[in-house]
């Protein structure tokens, strides 16, 4: 794809070369450019730097943590990282905007001022998130169960038999649709123009960071408009705005309005888009332009990151089957214990009270994203203002900080893998070693009283970091979760699986398709496939 885009600005260096007029505004926007990169540039810091600009950093995380535990050290990417020790995280998770910053390393990262990554979502799609999502949790349950029969039989087909299946590709899809049931409501959701369009603005939104910053900083500008990636990126939001505006047309922006403010139940249709709307100041309430941009936004983290932890957890699962029985049962045991609801389908559905009683199934998940996190480093935010840490440093404004999630999460010294003594009622748990994948670890730390309410997927802590912790948590990490747990609850009811080639299905991680690593984030394989068939229930 780089290569390609630079193919292109090839000839577009040709051209303006032969136009006087061009080539001095160009060498302008240079100039203004290099100027800028200079005076925003972060001071050098006097820390000590620990690995190189690799593509897999995992072990430079490890080695700088042992040998700086309690003062912070540089993961030299570009831009450097400065990794904090995680005994100064509660001085820093709840800093507000004005002196550390999400969203402007998430707009760097993105290049956002030529791709709009970043940019196209405001404050009222986080309040949208942070208050009403979750508030709604449970009643959005019934819509994830409604749709996931759907979903698997349009993506996955009959399968009668064992029937080879790109499983990235068809589980985006499906995110699609459950994403899409929620945020958008039906019909819209299940048009294929509008899955089509957010899971390819949700490519192309990594497409275009990845081709746009294969250039350096100054010549981004120069460039953005020709790159094919950043052109496809901005089609697809046009696109899905497009698709947006006939179904906000047809309800009445402003009489929807009117009632959701004044409390009236809002139907099926648009969910989030209502929500959206309660948080909008009143120019931004009808402009569907900007609501779409926020759906594309929301749907942008929910797809790619959804997908992704679905991904592994299949692959997981599939390498490690002596889990599948187990998870099978405690489904089929907290059926038994509180019913089922029955749609107007006659489809059995769980009760919105039995999901949280899956602890195994919230354990594996939990596992599966210790060994697929969403990135190496977490909590990563940008100094807006000069930071003192109680380590006696300064961070400059300017500098990218975060902590060694990866680090932490495979360190034997943290509680999580400590051995418990015995008290009158357990037995002593040894728990595995960090290098062992054990599905139900921290099921069984859920089982020593008093930690009924700790190691939960969602839970984030100290040493649990892989959602955040903080102020700037993952705020959809509990619809997430209950997101990926209906997925995972119909593959296991209703489906079998296994490697291409694993005729016995014993697995194994020899047949795991290796994760990907780079830019200090971990991606599950994308490209391979498993086979599928219907369980053939008696």
């Amino acid at each position: 794809m780089a290569s390609q885009s630079k193919l292109a600005s090839g000839d577009l260096v040709a051209f303006v070369l032969g136009s006087p007029l061009l080539l001095s505004g160009a060498t302008l926007l240079v100039v203004i450019s290099v100027i800028r990169f200079l005076l925003t540039r972060p001071k050098k810091l006097d820390l000590p730097v620990v690995g190189a600009n690799g593509k897999d950093q995992r072990q430079d995380l490890v080695e700088g943590t042992l040998k700086y535990p309690e003062s912070p050290y540089i993961i030299p990417t570009a831009p450097a990282l400065v990794i904090l020790p995680i005994s100064v995280i509660d001085e820093v998770r709840n800093l507000p905007e004005n002196k550390a910053s999400f969203m402007k390393d998430i707009r760097r990262s993105f290049s956002s001022r030529h791709t709009g990554v970043g940019n196209e979502t405001g404050p009222e799609l986080i309040q949208a998130v942070k208050i009403d999502l979750t508030r709604h949790i449970a009643s959005t349950l019934d819509d994830l169960q409604d749709e996931i029969r759907y979903g698997f039989d349009k993506e996955l087909g009959p399968c009668e038999d064992w029937t080879p299946i790109p499983l990235y590709h068809k589980i985006t899809r499906i995110v699609a649709l459950l994403s899409g049931r929620v945020f958008v409501g039906r019909p819209l959701s299940r048009e294929e123009e509008w899955i089509q369009a957010t899971v390819a603005y949700t490519f192309f939104c990594m497409e275009a960071k990845n081709a746009i910053n294969a250039y350096p900083e100054y010549l981004r500008g120069i460039v953005a408009p020709f790159i094919k990636e950043v052109k496809s990126l901005k089609h697809f939001k046009k696109r899905g705005s497009d698709l947006m505006k006939p179904m906000l047309d047809a309800q009445g922006v402003k009489e929807r309005n009117e009632k959701l403010l004044s409390g009236d139940n809002i139907d099926e249709q648009g969910t989030m888009i209502s929500w959206i709307m309660k948080h909008s100041n009143e120019n931004d309430r009808y402009d569907p332009l900007k609501l779409a941009s926020n759906q594309m936004g929301l749907s942008m983290a929910a797809i790619h990151t959804t997908s992704m932890a679905i991904t592994a957890a299949i692959y997981d699962l599939a390498a490690n089957p002596e889990h599948i029985q187990p998870l099978r049962d405690e489904i089929q045991q907290v059926i038994d214990e509180d019913g089922q609801d029955v749609d107007g389908d006659g489809f059995m559905k769980l009760k919105k009270s039995s999901l949280p009683k899956l602890w195994k199934l919230d354990s594996f998940l939990k596992e599966s994203q210790r060994f697929t996190p969403p990135g190496l480093p977490a909590n990563v935010r940008v100094t807006t203002a000069p930071l003192t840490l109680s380590t006696g440093h300064t961070l400059p404004t300017g500098t990218r900080f975060g902590f060694s999630a990866w680090a932490i999460h495979n360190s034997p010294f943290t509680s999580q893998f400590a051995p418990v003594p015995a008290t009158a009622s357990t037995p002593t748990h040894i728990p595995a070693p960090p290098s062992t994948f054990d599905g139900f670890r921290y099921y069984k730390l859920r089982e020593i009283p008093g930690n009924e309410n700790k190691h939960q997927f969602v839970t984030t802590s100290p040493e649990s970091l892989n959602f955040g912790h903080g102020n700037h948590a993952c705020p959809g990490r509990f619809f997430a979760s209950n997101e990926i747990k209906v997925v995972l609850i119909e593959l296991l009811r209703s489906w079998e699986f296994r490697f291409k080639g694993d005729v016995g299905g014993k697995g194994g991680a020899g047949l795991r398709p290796e994760n990907w690593f780079g830019d200090m984030t971990c991606t599950p394989n994308t490209m391979a496939e498993m086979e599928f068939r219907r369980r053939k229930l008696i």
